[in-house]
């Protein structure tokens, strides 16, 4: 294996602009969504065909918008999935290559555990990772139900169906996300956490800001759809971005375990030299 054949950088980079993509959109999209005054919805100067009559009410565009709003985030959690999915699978070629290089894996096996592994889901794929090569991240379950949610959004437009239930008719999208708040020196807790109080808070007493990792939970039943709110989709790109470096940090990892020398986290991955070259 020479100096450049693997780049993990390039590899983490699939994954981190999924992330900057949906954060983008989401913006892009729900700002647009939430302007009153944004009421252009035809594309008059792009086709000369019109699907949707010019005279719409207010309240039909309202619908839209709203309309319009649900889908960029949801399809913002595609993005998430389906670039993230991506990135696994450039994680598990470049874990070949290192095998391969090392001979604990034959160039034969190599070859059918890549086309196994690109045709499994997220949850599969990071389980092939972890026994494998124990390349890990601890959001195991957090992105195995977030990638049941994007299976229910491609394959049932959103709809929870049997296919996605556990016991008692639902399903619960878990993420993980951190808490901030100010703690007073009482022991109140006032939260930082958008939508702020156009007054803002007063502390009499002052307070230290404090950080807490904690669990979110959203529970559909049965034919209910999967809805977010952009809080809760931002929060999600934020455990990508953390789930992502925890792969790349386990994947040098394992690359030091066999011999393979990385100069640093962002450079290049390369071959130790034979002694006597």
């Amino acid at each position: 294996m020479t100096a450049g054949a693997l780049d993990l950088d390039q590899i983490g980079e699939i994954a981190q602009k999924g992330v900057r993509r949906a954060a983008a959109f989401l913006g892009m999209g729900v700002n647009a969504a939430r302007d009153p005054y944004f009421k252009k919805y035809q594309l008059t100067d792009f086709t000369m065909f019109r699907i949707i009559p010019d005279d719409l009410s207010d309240a039909d565009i309202s619908h839209i918008k709203e309309e319009f709003e649900i889908w960029i985030i949801v399809n913002g959690l595609r993005v998430l999935v389906e670039s993230y999915a991506i990135f696994l699978d450039r994680i598990h070629t470049a874990c070949l290559l290192m095998a391969t290089s090392k001979c604990t894996i034959s160039t034969e096996d190599a070859n059918t555990f890549g086309v196994a592994f690109e045709r499994k889901g997220i949850e599969q794929k990071l389980s092939v990772l972890r026994n494998r090569f124990n390349v890990t991240t601890d959001k195991e379950k957090y992105l195995a139900s977030i990638n049941r949610a994007r299976n229910c959004i491609t394959h049932r437009n959103g709809c929870v169906g049997t296919e996605d239930v556990g016991e008692g008719n639902s399903f619960h999208l878990l993420w993980w996300a951190l808490d901030i708040y100010i703690e007073t020196p009482s022991g109140e807790k006032h939260s930082m956490m958008p939508p702020f109080p156009e007054e803002g808070i007063y502390l009499k007493d002052g307070g230290s800001v404090m950080i807490k990792v904690t669990d979110r939970a959203i529970g559909y039943q049965l034919g209910q759809y999967v809805r977010l709110s952009p809080n809760d989709l931002s929060e999600i790109c934020l455990l990508f971005q953390f789930s992502t470096s925890e792969i790349m940090k386990s994947t040098i990892e394992y690359a030091r375990g066999i011999g393979i020398t990385v100069k640093k986290a962002d450079d290049v991955v390369e071959q130790d030299a034979p002694a006597d070259s």
